[in-house]
């Protein structure tokens, strides 16, 4: 753990003056860095202290803060993190590594609003900064402005050349909430060509179909993203709805899983429409009556009345 002596560089009221020679404190800060990148910041914490006290330049002070605050990072202290570069960004705001890291840490616990501005001073200086454009995305899209956000998360899938799986996946699924077909088909495209055996990326595939409203082409995907996923039982209902969406009323009963499972109801309506369709109706109303009195609220509900409208007949 880290020794209350890190919080002795915070007052930066007691540095109006430099004291230490150069060549002493780049020595101590050279050893700042060593032991951090080894992982000792109790090693960090003693250094800074001494340092400090010697009333290092500005210089000197500005490249400490920075491994005090990646220190407080590395072991979960997010909060003194935060205080650490807030004073830093206070005292040095042209340096943009503590802005940065202030959006980050902000972006990971959850202050999406504060951390907007922060990514936006980085990306006005630097606006080939991949972590700060997806960073912005992120910030964008979990505050619900996801036609804010797509220009973010182009500029840092663009700047990774489409090569960070991780950053195309999520792109994509938000382009498939904003409903952006186009985009969510194109970005899921790329995401596939680094992993082909994906499940996940066809049933955005599939969805961004069905969106469009080729549900023939929807359910296609849908059976690759079946095939690939060893288990999900909402994946096979999905496939089986866009089966009977798509006419194939067959190959919708066919992937329909067997009944007890927990979407048991819902299975059992999506075979009674498949029924229905094929002019079954005596057995799809019995279909429809086991689902109504499944219990499960709105599928009950929707299946009495599939179940009443056929008996009205």
């Amino acid at each position: 753990m880290l020794t209350a002596a890190l919080l002795v560089p915070v007052n930066a009221a007691a540095f109006l003056f430099g004291g230490i020679s150069d060549k002493k404190a780049e020595d101590m800060l050279a050893g700042m860095a060593a032991n951090f990148e080894n992982g000792d910041c109790r090693s960090v914490a003693e250094i800074s202290q001494t340092l400090f006290r010697e009333k290092p330049s500005s210089a000197i002070r500005e490249k400490a803060y920075s491994y005090i605050g990646r220190c407080y990072e590395s072991q979960g202290l997010p909060d003194k993190a935060i205080t650490v570069y807030k004073l830093a960004y206070g005292l040095y705001p042209e340096n943009d590594f503590f802005a940065a890291r202030l959006a980050s840490i902000y972006l990971k616990t959850g202050f999406y609003a504060t951390a907007v501005p922060l990514f936006e001073k980085v990306l006005k200086g630097r606006s080939d900064d991949v972590e700060a454009n997806s960073g912005l995305a992120r910030c964008y899209a979990s505050l619900g402005f996801l036609s804010k956000a797509k220009p973010y998360y182009s500029r840092a899938a663009i700047l990774g050349d489409f090569g960070d799986l991780s950053l195309l996946k999520e792109y994509a699924a938000q382009m498939l909430r904003k409903r952006d077909w186009e985009e969510a088909a194109l970005i899921a495209d790329y995401a596939l060509k680094l992993a082909p055996g994906d499940a996940a990326l066809y049933e955005v595939m599939a969805r961004v179909a069905a969106g469009r409203g080729d549900y023939k082409q929807a359910a296609a995907h849908m059976r690759a993203a079946v095939k690939l996923k060893s288990s999900g039982t909402e994946l096979v209902l999905e496939l089986a709805l866009l089966e009977f969406l798509g006419g194939n009323y067959e190959a919708a009963l066919s992937a329909l899983p067997a009944a007890g499972t927990e979407h048991g109801a819902l299975s059992l309506v999506i075979r009674g429409m498949a029924l229905y369709k094929k002019g079954e109706r005596a057995r799809a109303l019995e279909y429809f009556k086991e689902a109504a009195g499944s219990g499960q609220s709105f599928i009950s509900a929707f299946a009495a009345a599939l179940a009443k409208g056929e008996m009205g007949k």
